[in-house]
């Protein structure tokens, strides 16, 4: 027994060594390794969450600048839309335009041909009456220079008369 104690007591001494070492290594890693390792982690972490938290805000600020993008786009395309319609409103308008001056023009045409012809159609009824005198005046003088006779003279009226109504 006196063995056995000698051997236990010997390993307790080792075990209380290695108990006082282990607490002394621990305490040791605590002060000077712990702290530093768990400020290396905080820092660390504090690090992560600060480069989250800037992605977050740049996601944030990129999701305004699109919405900006986007609302400036429709502004853009509302705009052009408006152009667009505008310009066909000015060229209807335009066309209108055009539409009317050559009605316009169309008028002025068609009355001064009137004009022409109504002096066109004078012009031939003063002809026409001065051939009519002047036949007139050539049967006055068939009918002066023959003797005149009621046949001959009826006759040469009817003549007369049927060339007149083949003039007209």
């Amino acid at each position: 027994m006196g063995e056995i104690a000698n051997s236990l007591g010997l390993k307790l001494g080792e075990l209380i060594t290695q108990i006082i070492g282990f607490l002394i290594a621990v305490w040791i890693l605590k002060k000077f390794a712990w702290k530093p390792l768990l400020g290396m982690l905080e820092q660390r972490r504090a690090k992560i969450k600060s480069d989250l938290d800037s992605a977050g805000k740049i996601r944030e600020d990129a999701n305004v600048l699109l919405a900006d993008y986007q609302v400036k786009l429709k502004e853009i395309d509302a705009e052009a839309r408006t152009k667009i319609q505008e310009a066909i409103s000015e060229g209807n308008k335009i066309a209108a335009e055009i539409r009317e001056q050559a009605r316009a023009e169309a008028k002025d045409i068609i009355s001064k041909a009137r004009d022409e012809l109504s002096r066109d159609i004078s012009k031939a009824k003063v002809e026409l009456r001065n051939d009519m005198v002047n036949m007139a005046i050539a049967a006055t003088e068939k009918i002066i220079a023959e003797k005149l006779d009621d046949e001959k003279h009826r006759s040469m009226l009817n003549r007369f008369l049927d060339e007149v109504e083949g003039i007209k």
